[in-house]
């Protein structure tokens, strides 16, 4: 089984070691993704709500896997929102049309037939797999970070409970690890208010790890590079703001790899020195 790797900007530019967990936990499940650099800008969540010419980008990229007669892999929750709307609104007729007339001077068409599955779809259909390859359960206390996008508005994504998701507790729970439940759990991760509000973002995500960390998780795990962003990349900002706000942050398939009895180097911990007590 193969299929097409969409990066997005945020996992591209600052998260390698997101791409290389997905790749070998995916391997192990018989999934191959491809490398394809032809992709550009989903066109981002925030587009469409300041025009409708959002819609040909996120349009070329679908063509792209079109032309290629395949689906599409992601592993933003932001670009998984903004392909799935599009394949919804595509199948209006005179849009479509449009888009491709647009299209057509790149010699391309699109006729919304490419499938886009987040890795967290991807890991919940494939559930038997990746419960067989659990050589290592692990003991550890994680908290989560639910990537909205994934999830949210039910009319597009249509995957889950879009207030109260399950679909990534199960699968960390296939770990052996404990995904302790804490007050904050299914608030936004706050990484959105950075472009309007850096104070607020900020406050937003010291806010969640506080909590998390008070309910006993060892860990904060994600399955977005928007939500690593924050608690990562920010993370002595956050600690400026509350000091114990302080949790190491694992993508999801570095969980899984660990529990399938990789080595961290296999998973790319060593990228940005995570390292779990």
């Amino acid at each position: 089984m193969e299929r097409l790797l969409y990066l997005g900007c945020m996992v591209y530019n600052r998260f390698p070691d997101y791409e290389i967990a997905a790749k070998a936990v995916l391997s192990r499940l018989g999934i191959k993704l491809r490398d394809f650099h032809e992709f550009s800008c989903c066109s981002s969540t925030f587009m469409p709500s300041v025009g409708d010419t959002w819609i040909y980008l996120a349009s070329y990229n679908l063509a792209l896997a079109e032309r290629r007669e395949m689906d599409i892999v992601t592993l933003c929750g932001t670009c998984t929102g903004v392909f799935k709307r599009a394949l919804l609104m595509l199948r209006d007729e005179a849009l479509r049309e449009r888009v491709n007339t647009r299209l057509a001077e790149l010699d391309l068409s699109v006729s919304g037939r490419a499938g886009v599955s987040h890795l967290l779809e991807v890991l919940t259909q494939q559930r038997e797999r990746v419960e067989r390859e659990i050589r290592s359960p692990l003991n550890l206390k994680v908290a989560l970070q639910h990537p909205c996008n994934v999830f949210r508005p039910r009319e597009i994504a249509r995957f889950d409970d879009p207030v109260r998701p399950s679909a990534m507790r199960e699968m960390v729970e296939l770990t052996g690890a404990e995904a302790v439940r804490y007050p904050l759990e299914y608030e936004c991760c706050g990484s959105a208010l950075l472009i309007t509000s850096e104070s607020m973002g900020i406050s937003s995500g010291a806010d969640k790890l506080l909590s998390a960390r008070k309910a006993g998780a060892q860990a904060m795990v994600v399955a977005c590079g928007n939500c690593a962003y924050l608690f990562d990349r920010h993370r002595d900002r956050i600690a400026a703001v509350r000091r114990e706000a302080q949790l190491p942050v694992l993508f999801l398939p570095q969980l899984l790899g660990l529990a399938f009895g990789m080595h961290g180097r296999e998973l790319g911990l060593e990228i940005r020195g995570v390292e779990l007590g």
